[in-house]
């Protein structure tokens, strides 16, 4: 792992919004609200959860001790495999979620940000009291830990606001 490290969580928020950003520009001129949250949504399911998630759960298999020296751990925490596998788990879903039902996507949410909401209320604890500034750690990962299910939840809102509708094209 290189200092490029802090850099891979924006990167996957960059493919996130430039992806959505084109779909949008393509139907600028015919999409509705629900339609804009759906594209986004759709894009936020298989980069932000699925793919950021394969790839935290590779990171911290393969990479474990480079992964965990970049979060301010000792390498060798045996819990790192758990933590591997959750987010193997949240991948599959957000992978899953790009072409399941309202219900589906809901639970894959759900989930979702009671994991990243938990990781990064414990980033935050590690910085307060341990002083943990490490670029996984303090950085990107910890902001994003809030930021993005908070988006996430706003888009199945507004999404899903005018009844149980299911996306009728989801594919990015």
């Amino acid at each position: 792992m290189t200092s490029v490290d802090g850099f891979i969580p924006y990167l996957f928020m960059l493919i996130t919004l430039i992806g959505a950003g084109v779909q949008i520009f393509h139907k600028r001129n015919t999409i509705t609200r629900p339609g804009l949250a759906e594209i986004l949504l759709v894009w936020f399911f298989a980069i932000e959860l699925g793919v950021a998630g394969i790839w935290a759960f590779i990171a911290h298999t393969v990479f474990a001790a480079q992964v965990a020296v970049s979060i301010g751990w000792l390498a060798g925490n045996p819990f790192q495999q758990e933590v591997a596998v959750t987010n193997l788990a949240i991948g599959v879903l957000g992978l899953l979620s790009v072409r399941m039902n309202r219900s589906f996507r809901l639970a894959t949410i759900i989930s979702f940000s009671i994991f990243m909401i938990g990781a990064g209320i414990g980033h935050v604890y590690q910085l307060i009291v341990f002083n943990d500034t490490a670029i996984n750690n303090a950085g990107a990962v910890m902001y994003l830990d809030f930021i993005v299910p908070v988006i996430v939840i706003i888009l199945y809102f507004i999404r899903y606001e005018h009844g149980p509708g299911e996306p009728s094209s989801p594919t990015p």
